[in-house]
C-alpha cells in the first residue's frame, strides 16, 4: 500500500469514527431532552398537589377533634379491640425513574413484617412494586396506582374495593413516603383516631346526634379513612415526584457531562480529520508533479 492509499484510507476511518460520535451524541441529546420534559411534567405535578395537601390536613384534622370530643361523651362506642388482624397499604409508584423510592418501601414492609414473621396481608398502590414483591411470604393485592393528581380518586375506589374482604381487620397501616421528611412513614388508621381517644373533653354538653349512637360512630370512621388515604396518597404522589425529579437531575448532569466529553472527541477528531485531508491533497499534489 503507497503512502497516499494509507493516508486515503486512515481519512476514511476517520470520517467513519466521527459520524458515529456525532450520531451517538445526537441521540444522547435526544434522550436528555426527553428526560428534561418528564422532570418538568414531576415539577408541574408536584405544584398542582401542594395547593391540596395542606386542606386535607386540616379535613383530617377536624374530623379527629370531632371523634374526640364524640368519644369523650359516648366512650363505650369504641369498638373493643380483638387479636390484631393486619392489614398493610404500601404505596409505591406506577411510573419509573423514581431512583430507590420503591425499594426503600419493601425494605420498610419486610423489616416490620416479613424478618420479624408477623403475618400481614398486604395491598401493595403501584405497578412498580409487583416485580420487587415476588416473593414476599404475606398475602399480597396489587392495585394500580396514580400518575397523576386527578387518578387518586380512581386508586381509592380500587382500594376500597381491595380492602372489601378486609372488613373484620382490627390493625391497618399505611407505609408510604412523607416529601415532608424523605422518610418512609407509617399512618395507623385502625385503630382509628389515635390519640385523639385520649383527649378530655373540650365541652360540657354532649353532642346532639341525629344517628343512633353506634351507626354514627361507625360512619366518622369510613369518613375519617377516606379522607385519611386520600391525604397520604397524595402525600406519596408528592414524595414520588420530587424523587423523579432528583433522579431525573442527576441523570441529565451524566448526560451533558457525557455529551461535552463526545463533543471534546467529536472536535478532536475533526481536527485530525482536517489534517488528514490536508496531507492527502499535498500528496496528491506532489504525485502530481512528479
Amino acid at each position: 500500500m503507497d503512502i497516499r492509499t494509507e493516508g486515503l484510507v486512515r481519512f476514511d476511518r476517520l470520517g467513519m469514527h466521527h459520524r458515529q460520535l456525532q450520531k451517538h451524541r445526537r441521540k444522547l441529546l435526544d434522550i436528555r431532552n426527553i428526560m428534561s420534559s418528564m422532570k418538568t411534567l414531576a415539577a408541574i405535578e408536584t405544584h398542582k398537589l401542594e395547593r391540596g395537601i395542606a386542606s386535607q390536613q386540616l379535613l383530617v384534622q377536624s374530623i379527629e377533634d370531632m371523634a374526640a370530643d364524640f368519644l369523650s361523651f359516648f366512650p363505650q362506642a369504641f369498638p373493643e379491640l380483638k387479636a390484631p388482624t393486619d392489614v398493610v397499604i404500601v404505596i409505591g409508584s406506577e411510573r419509573g425513574f423514581c431512583g430507590d423510592f420503591n425499594d426503600r418501601i419493601v425494605r420498610e414492609l419486610d423489616q416490620r413484617f416479613t424478618e420479624t414473621e408477623q403475618a400481614a396481608d398486604v395491598v401493595a398502590v403501584g405497578n412498580k412494586l409487583e416485580p420487587l414483591l415476588q416473593e414476599s411470604p404475606n398475602q399480597i393485592a396489587f392495585v394500580r396506582g396514580a400518575d397523576v393528581t386527578e387518578e387518586i380518586v380512581s386508586v381509592l375506589d380500587s382500594l376500597a374495593t381491595a380492602l372489601g374482604s378486609h372488613r373484620q381487620a382490627s390493625s391497618l397501616c399505611v407505609l408510604h413516603h412523607d416529601f415532608q421528611t424523605n422518610e418512609v412513614a407509617t399512618a395507623v388508621l385502625l385503630p382509628p383516631f389515635g390519640q385523639a381517644t385520649l383527649r378530655p373533653p373540650d365541652f360540657s354538653t354532649p353532642p346532639l346526634l341525629n344517628l343512633p349512637t353506634m351507626e354514627f360512630f361507625l360512619e366518622l370512621i369510613d369518613h375519617y379513612l377516606f379522607t385519611a388515604l386520600h391525604r397520604i396518597l397524595h402525600l406519596s404522589l408528592m414524595a414520588e415526584n420530587q424523587h423523579r425529579i432528583q433522579h431525573l437531575e442527576r441523570a441529565t448532569n451524566h448526560l451533558d457531562d457525557r455529551t461535552e466529553e463526545l463533543g471534546h472527541r467529536i472536535n478532536t477528531l475533526r481536527q485530525e480529520e482536517i489534517i488528514e485531508e490536508i496531507e492527502v491533497i499535498l500528496l496528491n499534489a506532489t504525485t502530481g508533479l512528479t
